[in-house]
């Protein structure tokens, strides 16, 4: 009895120890989603704290935003301070990290000879570091000297080349240098023919030498005229180009210019024609006082020679109108269609400039040039009957294919030059090893900063 009676009275406290326990649950869950919901809040703030403070007109000045970076004064440069800021940052880093290292290189406890070689590859690694930093800042060093706008006085960077001063033009001094050249290379390359074909010893050497010798005096003389007469062709443009037209007394053939050039006035041709028309007259004249006074026996044969001289004169008046055929047609205004004139040629549609096709059909005649050349020393060549043609020939093939690989340098050398005078740069793609120049040079843009430093991890190394 007594123990249903303790039952009953333990029920109710049981069932008042799991309402509270119940309530105690239900408060804390309640204190947790409390506490996500003010998190969800203050991050969502937090968000659009930045967004806020430049709503109100605060912006950069939101310290007080969480995370909140000031964004950079000059975006997209370096400045000097930045530079010089970066440098210092490069230093301590560097001390920082030989500090590591010796710490490190004192912790091996090994035999002294281990230990002195590893202070030499240490010392070996730290020169070759060093070298290849300052390489990079020799590298450097002329977009440097640009950015602070002291460009073209960058004598103190290594290996500094001034630029020229007249670009895409040859100035008097250039152009003798160059034909300076050229005599010393022509005096050398002579050279080196008399001692290949002094090397020639047979039975023939005599007259295989006097035949070879006289061939390439031919060939000498021809090419030398074929030199001269291209200077006495641009004689005329070379003092035009210093500016001493018409003074080009000499140059050959040279020709003053008429002071109305290229324009036949209307008093020069009605003189012209006045003077026509009294010649005639008066040739007319002489005809029949001639005619008069022959014999009735030699009648006919001065009417055959006045035939003839009447023939000559025709002859000599077509010519003239022949040759101002080209001035009339400019005078009415029909220049350059004038075709009708005879042995007319159409003038250059670029004059001082040479395109594209006039290089390549200059190459073709070149390379015709240099083909008919091959086959006349190939013929010379097998005239020669030796025991040493057959060395002759390889030597001649051999000294041709130098020839081609220098003029083909020459030409890969010149094709960028080449390429800004006619205005197709930077798009010289087809110019062998040519490199597409920088759109920003001499400043790092973020994206290039950026980039780099995801290459590197945050951490710059020696190579870097």
């Amino acid at each position: 009895m007594m123990s249903k009676l303790v039952l009953l009275l333990a029920l109710p406290l049981a069932a008042s120890g799991l309402v509270i326990t119940k309530e105690l649950n239900i408060a804390q869950a309640c204190v947790a989603e409390d506490l996500g919901n003010r998190a969800k809040v203050q991050n969502k703030l937090a968000g659009i704290c930045e967004d806020m403070c430049k709503e109100v007109g605060a912006y950069p000045k939101c310290a007080q935003c969480p995370d909140f970076v000031a964004p950079d004064s000059t975006p997209g440069v370096v400045t000097w301070d930045e530079l010089l800021e970066h440098m210092d940052n490069l230093a301590a880093w560097g001390q920082d990290e030989l500090k590591s290292w010796h710490k490190t290189a004192s912790a091996l406890q090994t035999v002294k000879q281990v230990i002195t070689q590893s202070e030499t590859a240490c010392v070996a690694a730290d020169m070759q570091h060093r070298a290849k930093f300052q390489n990079k800042l020799a590298g450097i060093c002329e977009d440097m000297c640009k950015e602070v706008g002291a460009y073209p006085k960058c004598a103190q960077c290594p290996d500094f080349v001034e630029p020229d001063k007249t670009p895409g033009v040859m100035t008097w001094d250039e152009l003798f240098e160059h034909m300076d050249n050229l005599v010393n290379w022509g005096q050398e390359e002579l050279k080196a023919w008399h001692k290949t074909a002094s090397a020639l010893q047979t039975v023939k050497q005599a007259s295989v030498n006097k035949q070879v010798e006289t061939s390439c005096a031919a060939a000498d003389a021809a090419h030398r005229a074929q030199f001269q007469n291209k200077l006495a062709g641009i004689c005329e443009d070379m003092c035009k180009e210093v500016g001493a037209y018409p003074k080009c007394a000499q140059c050959p053939d040279f020709v003053e210019p008429d002071k109305t050039p290229g324009v036949m006035t209307w008093d020069e041709l009605l003189e012209h024609m006045d003077n026509l028309v009294s010649w005639g007259q008066d040739e007319l004249k002489v005809w029949r006082k001639t005619a008069s006074a022959l014999q009735t026996g030699k009648q006919e044969q001065s009417e055959t020679a006045c035939s003839a001289e009447d023939f000559s004169h025709r002859a000599q008046f077509q010519n003239k109108l022949a040759g101002i055929c080209e001035d009339m047609c400019k005078e009415v205004g029909a220049y350059p269609k004038c075709a009708q004139c005879p042995d007319f040629v159409e003038p250059d549609k670029t004059p001082g400039v040479m395109t594209w096709d006039e290089l390549l059909e200059d190459m073709d005649n070149l390379v015709s040039w240099g083909q008919d050349e091959l086959k006349a020393w190939h013929k010379t060549a097998s005239a020669l009957q030796t025991g040493k043609q057959e060395q002759s020939e390889t030597a001649c093939s051999t000294e041709d294919i130098a020839h081609r690989a220098q003029l083909q340098n020459k030409l890969a050398g010149i094709c960028e030059d080449m390429c800004k005078e006619v205005g197709a740069y930077p798009k010289c793609a087809q110019c062998p090893d040519f490199v597409e120049p920088d759109k920003t040079p001499g400043v790092m843009t973020w994206d290039e900063l950026l980039e780099h430093m995801d290459k590197t991890s945050g951490v710059m190394t020696w190579d870097e």
